[in-house]
Order: C-alpha cells, then sequence, then structure tokens
C-alpha cells in the first residue's frame, strides 16, 4: 500500500489482510525493496516524486518512472485515482499532467471512485487504455468506527448536549478563499438562531491579494467570533472528529470546483451523518439522494435552502438510511472484491508464479 496517507489507508489495509495477505503501508518500502512486492497499490502519484513543486522536477519522475518500467514485469502495479492533476497545481498542460499521464499508463488496473471520474480522465489522458480503468465503489473509514461513542456522548464532550436546533459541521481544508466566502454568506442566509456550526478548518490566504487577504481576515475572525459558531481544533484527531461526525446533523461541503472526489462525503457516510455537498461532478452518482442534500455550486442562497430542507429532516432516519446505504454499497471489502479478478488477470497475463 504505497503511501504514508493515514486518513483512510488503515481500511484498505485491513481489507487485504482480512484477505490473508501479507501488508506494508508505506513509501519507504517501496524506495528500498519494491521488487520484493507482488502487488503495489499506489494512491498519488505526486508523493512519489516529492508534494508541490517538486513534480515538475524532470529528473525526479524521470527516475520514479524508470523504476516503475522496470517493475513491471514482476509485479503487478494498481492504482485508485484521487485527484485529476497533482495536488497545488492548476493547469491540465503542464509538467505535472504529463507526469500523471505518463504514471498511469504504467498501470495494470485503475480505480476511479465514480463514472465521473472515469469520463474526465478520458478527456484529459486519452492515452490511457480505457479497458485497464474501472469503477469501483465508494470508500469507507472503517477504521475509525471503534472510537464512536454515540450521539448523546459526542455532544456532550462538544458541548452541543443543550443545543437548541440543527448542528452542521464544516471541517477538512478550504482550497480557496472562496470556499470560506460561500460558506460565510450562506450561513447567514441560514437565518436560524437557534442553528449551530462546528468549524474545524481554517482558509489558506496564500496567493490572495494583499488588501482582500486582509479584509478577509477581519471579517473572518468577525465570523468565528459570532454566536451561533462552535469553534473546533483546526485539525482535528481522529477522536475529535468521530465527536464531530456523530454530533452533527449533516456534514458542509462548500465545493466549487469539480473535483473527482471529497474525503469528506465517506466520512460522513461512514457514521451515517448528513452530507450537503454541490451538485457537481461525480456527487450525484455518490452522494444518496433524498437522504442528503445538493445544492447549485457557488450559490449562497441555494446553499441556504438545502440546510433549511436538510434541517427539516429525521436526523435519526437520516443516519439510519446512510448506514444503510453505507452497509450495501461502501466500503474496501466490496472495492477488493471487484478489484481482485483483474488484478489475478493481470498478475497471470504476466506469468507470476504468486496468481496461479
Amino acid at each position: 500500500m504505497c503511501s504514508n496517507d493515514r486518513t483512510f489507508a488503515p481500511a484498505l489495509t485491513q481489507a487485504y489482510r482480512d484477505r490473508g495477505f501479507d501488508v506494508v503501508a508505506g513509501v519507504d518500502a517501496f524506495e528500498t525493496d519494491p521488487a520484493s512486492f507482488d502487488l503495489i497499490h499506489f494512491h498519488w502519484p505526486e508523493e512519489l516524486v516529492g508534494w508541490g513543486a517538486n513534480v515538475r522536477d524532470p529528473d525526479r519522475t524521470a527516475a520514479l518512472l524508470a523504476k516503475l518500467d522496470r517493475l513491471r514485469g514482476s509485479t503487478v502495479l494498481v492504482a485508485t485515482i484521487h485527484n485529476l492533476i497533482p495536488h497545488n497545481t492548476e493547469a491540465l498542460d503542464g509538467p505535472e499532467a504529463a507526469y500523471f499521464a505518463a504514471f498511469y499508463e504504467r498501470m495494470d488496473l485503475i480505480g476511479h471512485y465514480s463514472a465521473y471520474s472515469r469520463e474526465r480522465y478520458a478527456q484529459v489522458y486519452p492515452s490511457l487504455d480505457p479497458d485497464k480503468q474501472i469503477v469501483q465503489p465508494l470508500n469507507s473509514y472503517a477504521h475509525l468506527k471503534p472510537l464512536a461513542g454515540g450521539r448523546a456522548a459526542a455532544r456532550q464532550a462538544l458541548g452541543l448536549a443543550d443545543a437548541p436546533g440543527p448542528v452542521f459541521a464544516l471541517c477538512g481544508a478550504l482550497r480557496t478563499i472562496d470556499e470560506l466566502e460561500l460558506v460565510q454568506s450562506a450561513w447567514r442566509g441560514f437565518n436560524r438562531q437557534d442553528a449551530r456550526l462546528l468549524l474545524a478548518t481554517q482558509p489558506s490566504w496564500k496567493g490572495v491579494g494583499s488588501v482582500r487577504a486582509f479584509i478577509g481576515r477581519v471579517v473572518n475572525r468577525v465570523w468565528r467570533n459570532g454566536p451561533r459558531i462552535v469553534r473546533l481544533p483546526d485539525r482535528p484527531d481522529d477522536a475529535t472528529l468521530v465527536q464531530i461526525m456523530e454530533a452533527v446533523d449533516a456534514l458542509l461541503i462548500p465545493r466549487l470546483g469539480y473535483h473527482l472526489n471529497s474525503g469528506l462525503i465517506p466520512l460522513a457516510l461512514t457514521f451515517g451523518t448528513g452530507v450537503i455537498a454541490p451538485d457537481s461532478g461525480p456527487n450525484r452518482e455518490i452522494v444518496p439522494l433524498p437522504t442528503n442534500e445538493l445544492y447549485t455550486p457557488g450559490d449562497a442562497p441555494d446553499f441556504a435552502r438545502a440546510m433549511e430542507r436538510q434541517a427539516a429532516k429525521s436526523e435519526s432516519a437520516v443516519r439510519a438510511a446512510n448506514l444503510a446505504y453505507l452497509a450495501e454499497h461502501m466500503g474496501w471489502d466490496r472495492i477488493l472484491d471487484l478489484l481482485w479478478p483483474h488484478v489475478v488477470a493481470a498478475g497471470r497475463a504476466k506469468g507470476l508464479a504468486a496468481f496461479g
């Protein structure tokens, strides 16, 4: 499991182990002794050459691609798609996207979380073999379930035991200041004085002009100190994250762009928590409706109306329906059920003894 990720990686690692496989998680083993593995499961190609601008280093990317070429004859290479281009990049025609294309061309199997993701890759990376790409179920964060203590305990711990009205949460990375301003505007439009918003995130002001950044920080400071806001650590630990998911009625997702997927959606659904997400990208596919809500992307009044609709639903009914959806459709066990026949076929095509 070639990633140092500590969010969903434990659930994937456990799913492999439940099938009787020896699993090593992390990038170190790939860097030191990759030929000893029958299967390598990749996630973020940019992690292997250095996050950010290092992806543009032609020597590093060339060395990594050469290593993959050496491994292709003795190892099955699988990749799960998370994003269209490397993190912290924007252009679809730059060296970062070229690296992504070259990386995925060397994979034996590519898993997408949605048909939308597969369609976008076909548009941006037409050189990739469509027969090696499949649409897999949504993952879950099953490894966090043992931390759950129930809704009442979570609300008590977060100071919400006596919360009179609906409670929403905003957590995870805010990619742009526009996303922050969208939430602020929508929250002002959702003018219920009994509502509460758990805030467990901070915006990044990187790349924002000095005047806008100054004004934005002032506005944000005032907003965060409002009476309907409950501030939590910007990077909550796993236990606090689980408490948030159990305590709130719905998780707010203020994405503006057409992202391929959001880790926040399976995180919420793992605990049955309601989801309010933009009606863009894969969300109509992966957000169960009508249990949860979608809103017009970038439209703050419609975002506020989605909060109103979600607040009118029975929290217990939403949670029960989402957990039923989770049990039937999601999780790494179901993902591996789909992936494994393709993995075996690729291994046998290469004549690898491990695959019979």
